[in-house]
Parts: structure tokens; C-alpha cells; sequence
């Protein structure tokens, strides 16, 4: 299997039987013209959005009469899903909250409700739209349409490339932040502690601003590691130094991009950090 999305300089004997299952399904969605990872989501509510949306035009509506229908766009993470014949409970989460997915054969063909339980798993980004409540009370999404948003392939690139960067028994700051921030976000929903952002700071009256404007967005401001076990996001030199409590080389970031990234997966939807990069080239002044 030599699909694009495959790591480079990694063997298929270095990817475990999940991770390997994964990179078929991308592979077959390749293949059928699907797209594993689109660049853009039309997504017009968050979960607690569409619920709030929803209860609001049950509350406007006399008893006795339907409900008018809410329509809205959802888009996060799948959590659980239970198929039952012919139709399908799912639940996605998203950075605001979990709501439930209803698919009906009926509704979407039986080659679309197939689709769905054979190529989408655990970790998946979807986007779904249309929204009623079930019997049991708890508000739902009917699905009328939905599309994938992101394949969990699980690749290596999460994992250590060298024996050095193996778990340790003293929990250093470098070490809980790179191992257990993400994971906590994952893992255990709504634990993200505070000890992995960093308190905004006056600093300079531009970034005052600047940190005024995103947060009135929505964004939360981050802190990522320094010091990095592998380098990326950008085309330069390291600076290298050494750890020697954890008798490790390590590298001066030369991009916040990576990590970033993982707060992304980890369903901090809107993150930004200001800080510095440390390239080794040219001189500055």
C-alpha cells in the first residue's frame, strides 16, 4: 500500500493492524473520488447553537401543534456510534458540546447509511444537517446529508522516532505538556486544564489589540513547547540543545504550526499563540 497520505520514511511494518486498516479506507476514498481531508466545512451552528435553536422553536410552538422544522449545519468529531438495521444513532462532539446523529435508510438510501458504517469511525470529522427531537427527549440531529471532513489515520507521526522519547517516571513540564495535553482533550472531554494555555499578557499595545480582537472571535490563546523532540512546520535549521534531566537532544521550535495542529484534533476548534520561532540562518538585527 503506497497511498499518498502513507507518512514517507516510514515502513508499513511500523504502523499497528488499526493504524494500517485506516490507511486503506483513505486509500478507497481516494479511489471512489472522495476526498479524506477537505479544505472547507459549511458548518452554520455549533452543537449548543443548533440545540438552543431548536428549543427556542419548540417553546414558540402551541401544544399540540408540530414543531416547525429547525434546518442546521453541524460539523465535529464522531464519538460512538450504534447501527440498528436501518437506521443509525451516532454522536459527534464538537468544541462546544455533543449532540446525536439519527440516520434513516429511508431518508438516505441504503447505500449512503452503508457508507457511513463502513468508512467512517471513532475520531472522524463529519458534517450533517437537519435537526428534530426523539422520542427519549434528548434533541437530535435527522440526517438528510452529511460528508466526511476528516479521516483518523493515527499515523506515527504521534509516536516517538527514537528509544529516547520513551515515557519517563519524573513528570517534567516539557514532558506533560508535549504527552498530556492533547490526550487530556481527547480523552476526558471538558478536562483540558489551564496548565496547557497560557494567561493573555498586556505585552505591547499591537498585540493587546491583536489579542483583543481574536478573543472577541472566540479564539483561545495557547501556549506550545519550546523545546521540541522532532522539528516541523517549516523549511529551516534548528537550534539544538540538550535536556540533561531527561538525557535527550532536543530542538528550539522553528514553527508553532505542529502543535497547533493537535490542539485542532483534540476539538479546541479557534487556538492562536504569539510567541517566537527560533531558525538558525541569516543574522538579525
Amino acid at each position: 500500500m503506497d497511498g499518498k497520505y502513507v507518512q514517507k520514511g516510514f515502513s508499513m511494518t511500523e504502523y499497528t493492524s488499526l493504524e494500517k486498516i485506516r490507511l486503506e479506507k483513505i486509500d478507497e476514498l481516494v479511489r471512489e473520488g472522495i476526498e479524506p481531508f477537505p479544505t472547507r466545512a459549511g458548518r452554520t451552528h455549533t452543537s449548543l447553537q443548533a440545540i438552543a435553536a431548536f428549543e427556542t422553536a419548540e417553546k414558540s410552538t402551541p401544544d399540540g401543534q408540530p414543531v416547525p422544522e429547525v434546518k442546521v449545519t453541524l460539523a465535529g468529531r464522531i464519538r460512538a456510534t450504534r447501527p440498528m438495521g436501518k437506521i443509525t444513532f451516532a454522536h459527534i462532539e464538537d468544541g462546544y458540546g455533543r449532540i446525536q446523529l439519527f440516520f434513516r435508510m429511508n431518508d438516505l438510501g441504503q447505500e449512503r447509511v452503508d457508507f457511513f458504517d463502513k468508512m467512517f469511525d471513532l475520531g472522524d470529522f463529519i458534517q450533517a444537517r437537519r435537526q428534530f427531537r426523539t422520542r427519549t427527549g434528548e434533541v437530535t440531529l435527522h440526517v438528510h446529508d452529511f460528508r466526511l471532513l476528516g479521516e483518523r489515520p493515527s499515523v506515527p507521526s504521534r509516536r516517538p522516532r527514537t528509544r529516547s522519547w520513551r515515557p519517563v517516571k519524573r513528570s517534567g513540564t516539557l514532558r506533560w505538556k508535549t504527552r498530556n495535553c492533547v490526550p487530556s482533550a481527547l480523552c476526558r472531554p471538558g478536562k483540558l486544564t489551564r496548565r496547557c494555555v497560557r494567561p493573555s499578557a498586556n505585552g505591547l499595545v499591537s498585540f493587546r489589540n491583536l489579542r483583543e480582537f481574536l478573543d472577541e472571535h472566540g479564539f483561545l490563546e495557547v501556549e506550545t513547547p519550546i523545546l521540541q523532540p522532532i522539528y516541523g512546520g517549516a523549511a529551516a535549521r534548528p537550534f539544538t540543545t540538550h535536556h540533561n534531566q531527561l538525557k535527550q537532544d532536543l530542538f528550539l521550535r522553528i514553527s508553532f504550526e505542529l502543535y497547533l495542529k493537535r490542539l485542532l484534533v483534540g476539538n479546541l476548534e479557534r487556538v492562536y499563540e504569539i510567541g517566537r520561532d527560533f531558525r538558525n540562518r541569516g543574522r538579525f538585527l
